[in-house]
């Protein structure tokens, strides 16, 4: 959904350092929730809802729109967590930049590899 799709597509959910990261779907589209944990406390996971810690408090998720059907998502509560969130965010796209690049140049060696194996064979004939 609004504000969801981006986030929900490049994490998992599970916690980094104080924040839970909730990262799911339905139906209508992707579903993304961003909650603050207690200084050294280990989050209860919960699927792909937020964690079943009682102290946790949400702060990105729906901010209107019908729930299910056209909800949009962004910050609920201000604060630090912000930038720590967007620096996990600019670190992971890193990383799937990175790895995107790996693949290319995988598939890049294997096509090479055929086609000398195949100019390799027509020489042999």
């Amino acid at each position: 959904m609004n504000g969801a799709r981006e986030f929900a597509s490049i994490f998992r959910s599970g916690q980094y350092g104080r924040l839970y990261l909730a990262s799911g779907s339905h139906a209508r589209g992707k579903t993304f929730h961003i909650y603050v944990l207690p200084r050294d406390e280990k989050a209860i996971e919960n699927a792909n809802n937020g964690p079943l810690n009682t102290n946790a408090v949400e702060v990105y998720g729906i901010t209107g729109g019908q729930p299910g059907w056209t909800e949009t998502y962004g910050w609920l509560k201000q604060g630090p967590w912000q930038q720590d969130f967007y620096k996990l965010v600019a670190a992971r796209k890193a990383e799937v930049e990175a790895q995107l690049k790996d693949e290319e140049k995988r598939k890049a060696e294997i096509i090479k590899s055929r086609k000398e194996r195949d100019e390799e064979l027509l020489r042999n004939y």
